[in-house]
């Protein structure tokens, strides 16, 4: 029978202050080495800053150029492709201020355009119509057009100053001009005091073009459901239960009325 080998027990007579005292000094170790690595580290970080140093100011001149070339370039090449990050439906010269928006639901008033056509000329719907615009019908100056950019064709009807007028006062402008020919029509008579030049065909057909390229130019996406005035039986939509992303019209009014070009009001 062979011996039974016997394993001796290296721990044996190793008192638990040995144990503690053995676990500090692996650590201390282990501490010196990390603090040592991180010294390195720095030594490297220091070495390159003190070479770099004298020319940071070069460095930091050629980052900022070449950050100003990439967006120069980007929007040279936004613009060439018919793209533009500029407010929607807003002014791309600079002379209008960037509107708020509001959430808003549309809510019908056909004071506007009453069911009796004749009444269309009366006093109370010129005033509804005229309490949209502001004076001057946003026709407004531009004091110094050599600060704006993009700058249309300026109005020769202001021979002494640089004047324009203004898409959304253009654009009711023309809803009313088809308003009030069609309210002559259903009542074959002519509204007093209207200018009848405005009520030409061409002037209407102008109207018609303009105002179709504009809503498609807006783009409005919000979601209409079924319709809340129709009459019974009669099924569809008709807006006004949708909501819709708006521009603050009391701040473009204040702004056209402001720096408007002339003080008589009409529409």
């Amino acid at each position: 029978m062979a011996p039974i080998p016997k394993f001796r027990d290296e721990s044996a007579g190793r008192t638990p202050k040995d144990s503690s005292e053995s676990l500090m000094g692996h650590q201390e170790e282990e501490e010196q080495q990390w603090q040592n690595n991180q010294s390195r580290r720095r030594s490297r970080v220091q070495r390159i800053s003190d070479a770099v140093g004298p020319w940071r100011w070069l460095i930091d001149g050629i980052l900022f150029f070449a950050i100003i070339g990439l967006l120069l370039e980007r929007r040279s090449s936004t613009a060439r492709g018919g793209y533009c990050e500029f407010e929607s439906t807003g002014d791309i010269t600079g002379f209008a201020p960037k509107v708020s928006q509001q959430i808003k639901k549309f809510v019908p008033d056909f004071g506007f355009f009453p069911d009796n056509a004749t009444e269309f000329s009366s006093p109370a719907t010129k005033k509804k119509w005229l309490d949209l615009v502001p004076k001057g019908l946003g026709y407004v100056k531009i004091d110094h057009p050599e600060r704006h950019n993009n700058l249309p064709h300026k109005l020769v009807g202001f021979p002494n100053a640089t004047a324009y007028t203004t898409s959304v006062t253009h654009q009711l402008h023309c809803l009313h001009a088809i308003a009030s020919t069609y309210a002559n029509m259903r009542t074959n008579t002519t509204a007093s005091g209207s200018n009848m030049d405005d009520m030409a065909p061409w002037h209407v057909n102008h109207c018609f073009e303009y105002l179709r390229q504009t809503i498609m130019c807006c783009g409005d996406t919000a979601l209409e459901g079924e319709a809340t005035t129709f009459p019974d039986n009669q099924t569809g939509s008709d807006g006004w239960d949708a909501t819709h992303v708006c521009k603050n019209y009391d701040q473009i009014y204040t702004y056209l009325e402001t720096n408007r070009a002339l003080d008589e009001v009409w529409v």
